[in-house]
């Protein structure tokens, strides 16, 4: 089962719930049923421990040293 945010509209309390289709859960705080379903934000993972990412090469036959590329 997912896990879902959601905020109810009663006591605008936010939550997290693990739901089965189109299930509503009930607020863990004032136990009202209409809770509104959040849109969650995916993480972005990176692999490795951080740094600098890779440079692309400046597009462009030249490699960016004439005036096909701009500020070249």
């Amino acid at each position: 089962m997912p896990l879902y945010e959601f905020v109810c509209d009663d006591c605008q309390r936010e939550q997290e719930h693990l739901v089965r289709g189109e299930e509503t859960p009930e607020c863990e705080q004032c136990g009202g049923s209409r809770l509104t379903r959040l849109l969650s934000v995916p993480a972005a993972h990176t692999h490795g421990g951080g740094g600098q990412l890779p440079q692309a090469p400046p597009p462009g036959p030249c490699g960016g040293s004439c005036s096909c590329f701009p500020g070249g």
